[in-house]
Protein backbone atom coordinates (compact mmCIF):
# COMPACT_ATOMS: atom_id res chain seq x y z
CA UNK A 1 0.00 0.00 0.00
CA UNK A 2 1.31 3.49 -0.84
CA UNK A 3 2.05 6.03 1.85
CA UNK A 4 -0.88 8.11 0.60
CA UNK A 5 -3.19 5.14 1.06
CA UNK A 6 -2.05 4.76 4.64
CA UNK A 7 -3.09 8.31 5.59
CA UNK A 8 -5.98 8.52 8.02
CA UNK A 9 -9.03 10.26 6.45
CA UNK A 10 -9.83 13.60 8.05
CA UNK A 11 -13.24 12.35 9.24
CA UNK A 12 -11.58 9.39 10.99
CA UNK A 13 -9.10 11.76 12.63
CA UNK A 14 -11.97 13.93 13.83
CA UNK A 15 -13.80 10.91 15.24
CA UNK A 16 -10.66 9.70 16.98
CA UNK A 17 -10.01 13.14 18.45
CA UNK A 18 -13.55 13.23 19.79
CA UNK A 19 -13.14 9.78 21.34
CA UNK A 20 -9.86 10.89 22.87
CA UNK A 21 -11.50 13.98 24.38
CA UNK A 22 -14.38 11.91 25.77
CA UNK A 23 -11.92 9.53 27.39
CA UNK A 24 -9.95 12.43 28.84
CA UNK A 25 -13.13 14.00 30.25
CA UNK A 26 -13.82 10.72 32.03
CA UNK A 27 -10.27 10.84 33.38
CA UNK A 28 -10.98 14.18 35.06
CA UNK A 29 -12.42 12.05 37.88
CA UNK A 30 -9.05 10.35 38.51
CA UNK A 31 -8.22 10.04 42.20
CA UNK A 32 -4.78 11.63 41.74
CA UNK A 33 -4.75 15.47 41.55
CA UNK A 34 -1.59 15.45 39.40
CA UNK A 35 -3.32 13.25 36.83
CA UNK A 36 -6.40 15.50 36.86
CA UNK A 37 -4.16 18.52 36.20
CA UNK A 38 -2.43 16.77 33.29
CA UNK A 39 -5.80 15.71 31.87
CA UNK A 40 -7.10 19.29 32.09
CA UNK A 41 -4.02 20.56 30.22
CA UNK A 42 -4.47 17.95 27.49
CA UNK A 43 -8.15 18.84 27.07
CA UNK A 44 -7.32 22.52 26.85
CA UNK A 45 -4.79 21.88 24.08
CA UNK A 46 -7.18 19.66 22.12
CA UNK A 47 -10.08 22.10 22.44
CA UNK A 48 -7.86 24.99 21.40
CA UNK A 49 -6.76 23.14 18.23
CA UNK A 50 -10.39 22.38 17.44
CA UNK A 51 -11.33 26.05 17.84
CA UNK A 52 -8.42 27.14 15.63
CA UNK A 53 -9.46 24.75 12.85
CA UNK A 54 -13.02 26.08 13.02
CA UNK A 55 -11.88 29.73 12.86
CA UNK A 56 -9.50 29.03 9.98
CA UNK A 57 -12.41 27.49 8.08
CA UNK A 58 -14.51 30.60 8.78
CA UNK A 59 -11.83 32.72 7.10
CA UNK A 60 -13.04 31.23 3.81
CA UNK A 61 -16.57 32.50 4.39
CA UNK A 62 -17.95 35.08 1.94
CA UNK A 63 -19.32 37.27 4.74
CA UNK A 64 -16.80 39.96 5.73
CA UNK A 65 -18.01 40.24 9.34
CA UNK A 66 -17.66 36.47 9.80
CA UNK A 67 -14.10 36.62 8.51
CA UNK A 68 -13.26 39.60 10.73
CA UNK A 69 -14.59 37.76 13.78
CA UNK A 70 -12.50 34.73 12.81
CA UNK A 71 -9.37 36.90 12.71
CA UNK A 72 -10.12 38.39 16.12
CA UNK A 73 -10.86 34.91 17.46
CA UNK A 74 -7.52 33.58 16.24
CA UNK A 75 -5.82 36.53 17.88
CA UNK A 76 -7.57 35.84 21.18
CA UNK A 77 -6.62 32.15 21.15
CA UNK A 78 -3.03 33.03 20.14
CA UNK A 79 -2.30 29.48 19.00
CA UNK A 80 0.68 29.13 16.59
CA UNK A 81 -1.46 26.89 14.37
CA UNK A 82 -3.53 29.95 13.48
CA UNK A 83 -0.58 32.06 12.28
CA UNK A 84 -0.45 30.77 8.67
CA UNK A 85 -4.11 31.70 8.16
CA UNK A 86 -3.53 35.18 9.61
CA UNK A 87 -0.50 35.70 7.36
CA UNK A 88 -2.54 34.56 4.35
CA UNK A 89 -5.23 37.11 5.30
CA UNK A 90 -2.66 39.87 4.81
CA UNK A 91 -3.16 39.40 1.06
CA UNK A 92 -6.96 39.40 1.17
CA UNK A 93 -8.58 41.63 -1.48
CA UNK A 94 -10.72 43.32 1.21
CA UNK A 95 -9.00 46.22 2.94
CA UNK A 96 -10.68 45.67 6.33
CA UNK A 97 -9.57 42.03 6.37
CA UNK A 98 -5.95 42.95 5.65
CA UNK A 99 -6.05 45.68 8.29
CA UNK A 100 -7.51 43.35 10.92
CA UNK A 101 -4.97 40.64 10.11
CA UNK A 102 -1.95 42.93 10.34
CA UNK A 103 -3.21 44.47 13.56
CA UNK A 104 -3.80 41.05 15.10
CA UNK A 105 -0.35 39.83 14.08
CA UNK A 106 1.13 42.94 15.64
CA UNK A 107 -0.60 42.17 18.91
CA UNK A 108 0.78 38.63 18.81
CA UNK A 109 4.27 39.89 17.67
CA UNK A 110 5.62 36.48 16.73
CA UNK A 111 9.07 36.80 15.13
CA UNK A 112 8.24 34.65 12.10
CA UNK A 113 5.52 37.11 11.02
CA UNK A 114 7.80 40.16 10.96
CA UNK A 115 8.66 39.99 7.24
CA UNK A 116 5.03 39.55 6.07
CA UNK A 117 4.08 42.61 8.14
CA UNK A 118 6.95 44.64 6.65
CA UNK A 119 5.62 43.70 3.21
CA UNK A 120 2.32 45.44 4.08
CA UNK A 121 4.14 48.78 4.24
CA UNK A 122 3.68 48.84 0.46
CA UNK A 123 -0.06 48.17 0.71
CA UNK A 124 -2.28 50.38 -1.45
CA UNK A 125 -4.43 51.14 1.61
CA UNK A 126 -3.23 53.87 4.01
CA UNK A 127 -5.23 52.14 6.75
CA UNK A 128 -3.35 48.87 6.28
CA UNK A 129 -0.04 50.71 6.12
CA UNK A 130 -0.76 52.55 9.39
CA UNK A 131 -1.66 49.28 11.11
CA UNK A 132 1.50 47.67 9.73
CA UNK A 133 3.66 50.47 11.15
CA UNK A 134 1.91 50.22 14.51
CA UNK A 135 2.39 46.44 14.44
CA UNK A 136 6.12 46.82 13.79
CA UNK A 137 6.38 49.11 16.78
CA UNK A 138 4.91 46.36 18.97
CA UNK A 139 7.84 44.13 18.04
CA UNK A 140 10.32 46.68 19.38
CA UNK A 141 12.87 45.24 16.96
CA UNK A 142 15.66 47.61 15.89
CA UNK A 143 16.13 45.71 12.63
CA UNK A 144 13.02 47.43 11.24
CA UNK A 145 14.19 50.92 12.23
CA UNK A 146 15.75 51.72 8.80
CA UNK A 147 12.46 50.82 7.11
CA UNK A 148 10.55 53.01 9.56
CA UNK A 149 12.93 55.93 9.04
CA UNK A 150 12.32 55.72 5.29
CA UNK A 151 8.65 56.45 5.96
CA UNK A 152 9.34 59.80 7.58
CA UNK A 153 9.26 61.52 4.17
CA UNK A 154 5.69 60.37 3.47
CA UNK A 155 3.20 63.06 2.56
CA UNK A 156 0.46 61.53 4.73
CA UNK A 157 1.08 62.91 8.20
CA UNK A 158 -0.54 60.01 10.06
CA UNK A 159 1.96 57.67 8.41
CA UNK A 160 4.78 59.90 9.65
CA UNK A 161 3.32 60.03 13.16
CA UNK A 162 2.94 56.25 13.31
CA UNK A 163 6.50 55.77 12.03
CA UNK A 164 7.82 58.08 14.74
CA UNK A 165 5.88 56.22 17.43
CA UNK A 166 7.18 52.89 16.14
CA UNK A 167 10.75 54.22 16.09
CA UNK A 168 10.36 55.20 19.71
CA UNK A 169 9.18 51.68 20.53
CA UNK A 170 12.28 50.30 18.77
CA UNK A 171 14.49 52.50 21.00
CA UNK A 172 17.04 52.85 18.21
CA UNK A 173 19.69 55.52 18.96
CA UNK A 174 20.50 55.79 15.25
CA UNK A 175 17.07 57.38 14.74
CA UNK A 176 17.97 60.34 16.97
CA UNK A 177 18.85 62.77 14.16
CA UNK A 178 15.60 62.02 12.32
CA UNK A 179 13.61 62.49 15.51
CA UNK A 180 15.32 65.79 16.33
CA UNK A 181 14.61 67.05 12.82
CA UNK A 182 10.92 66.25 13.23
CA UNK A 183 10.77 68.31 16.41
CA UNK A 184 10.78 71.27 14.00
CA UNK A 185 7.97 69.88 11.80
CA UNK A 186 5.06 72.18 10.97
CA UNK A 187 2.54 69.64 12.33
CA UNK A 188 2.08 69.58 16.11
CA UNK A 189 1.14 65.90 16.08
CA UNK A 190 4.39 65.03 14.34
CA UNK A 191 6.37 67.16 16.81
CA UNK A 192 4.64 65.44 19.74
CA UNK A 193 5.34 61.97 18.34
CA UNK A 194 8.99 62.90 17.79
CA UNK A 195 9.30 64.17 21.35
CA UNK A 196 7.75 61.01 22.78
CA UNK A 197 10.11 58.86 20.71
CA UNK A 198 13.15 60.85 21.82
CA UNK A 199 12.24 60.10 25.40
CA UNK A 200 12.35 56.36 24.70
CA UNK A 201 15.55 55.81 22.74
CA UNK A 202 18.68 54.65 24.51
Amino acid sequence: MSAAGMLIPSRDRSDRRQQRMDTLRDALRDSDPGVRTAVARALERLESRSDVAHLVALLRDEDKLTRLNAIYGLGAIADPDGLPALVAALSDPVEDIRAAAVRTLGELHVASTLDPIVARLDDESPLVRRHAIEALGRFGDRRVAPVLRSLLVESELEIVREALRALGACRDPEAEDDLLRHLRHHDAGVRSAAADALGLID
